[in-house]
């Protein structure tokens, strides 16, 4: 079967042809003529087409699965074709979150976007040659309860809570608890794994479940007018100079980022475009999402709409300040002993 590109166009060479029949006889012959190399370029092109899509780079990306930040941005970033409109076809990698540590720490996965920075940092102080490209997401996360007495972080003293320990949200949510006065020491943490922590507070096992975007509106989508949600992101300008910028973004190993700064610039715009898509698509975001992980299209379209689930796609160079105050953050709360040194912060995107 011929290709639609080459069928039309012999469609159209058949009308023009029947134009030649009326005039002279070297009209008809020079139309002909006309006609023939306009269908043999069209041929042409439509053969290169394919070989023009084969050649283009594919890059494997690892993140964290469902439900998380990563699997949602991946599911939009991909039913939108951004990467192939850039240039480059990306493979997703979905895997929980102590897989997707691990195997990007040993090499197994050389790009992730289940880097946030404070993980990025221990990584690099440990040996592993990673280096933070740019950022996604910005800090989000929450405490739900519907514990009367359990109204801001200052209540959590003599409570039980649920988180998922290894990743780092949680690690920036011990920052705004030690902030608040909280002595940790006397909180109960169950850690669970992110589709657990909404299980664990449903069963009443735990006073509150840490949780982030699309989990919490997920819960409160289903359980309408049970919870309530304790925000303390916010609190980091009492803290800081500086609002927040950096935390949950694209990171590769050394060694690919010195072969593939093409390959990495084309996955950047990729992500920018999403990121200028978004706002303007709640319905369209909220129906992709919904697809790939279960949730209900108006638990995507909540987030969206109170920007608990939002993006900040910028350069890891652009902001680099920003990037030092987490890291200072990360330093106040033992989960890191010294700053990275400077070369953990990728210069070579252009904006």
């Amino acid at each position: 079967m011929e290709p639609a590109s080459v069928y039309t166009c012999r469609i159209v060479a058949l009308s023009l042809h029947g134009l030649t029949t009326v005039g002279s006889h070297e009209g008809r012959m020079l139309m002909k003529r006309v006609v023939n190399i306009l269908t043999l370029l069209v041929s042409i092109a439509a053969l290169l087409a394919p070989t023009a899509l084969a050649q283009m780079p594919e890059v494997e990306i690892s993140s964290f699965d469902k439900p998380s930040f990563g699997h949602s941005t991946a599911s939009m970033l991909s039913a939108n074709k951004f990467d192939e409109k850039n240039g480059v076809k990306i493979k997703w990698l979905f895997k929980q979150s102590r897989a997707a540590n691990m195997d990007f720490a040993a090499g197994r996965d050389k790009i992730t976007f289940s880097s946030s920075l404070l993980a990025e940092a221990n990584r690099r102080l440990k040996g592993v040659k990673s280096v933070w490209l740019f950022n996604v997401v910005p800090l989000h996360g929450a405490l739900l309860t519907e514990d009367p007495n359990l109204k801001t972080l200052k209540d959590l003293e003599g409570k039980t809570i649920a988180a998922d320990t290894v990743t780092t949200n949680y690690a920036m949510f011990r920052y705004f608890v030690l902030k608040a006065g909280v002595d940790l020491n006397k909180v109960r943490i169950q850690s669970s794994n992110a589709p657990g922590l909404g299980t664990l507070l449903l069963a009443k096992r735990v006073d509150a479940s840490q949780v982030w975007e699309p989990n919490l509106s997920h819960i409160l989508d289903k359980n309408p007018g049970r919870f309530r949600n304790i925000e303390y992101v916010d609190d980091w300008l009492r803290y800081n100079k500086r609002p927040m910028r950096g935390y949950l973004g694209v990171a590769a190993h050394e060694d690919f980022v010195a072969g593939n700064r093409e390959i990495i610039q084309k996955v950047y715009r990729a992500f920018k475009d999403l990121e200028g898509w978004v706002p303007s698509h709640h319905n369209e975001a909220a129906a992709i999402v919904s697809g790939a992980t279960g949730i209900a299209p108006a638990a995507i379209k909540a987030a969206l709409g109170a920007k608990r689930l939002a993006y900040d796609v910028v350069s890891a160079g652009a902001i680099a300040e920003q990037i030092k105050d987490v890291f200072k953050a990360g330093l106040e709360i033992g989960y890191m002993k010294e700053m990275p040194d400077d070369g953990i912060i990728y210069t070579g995107l252009k904006e």
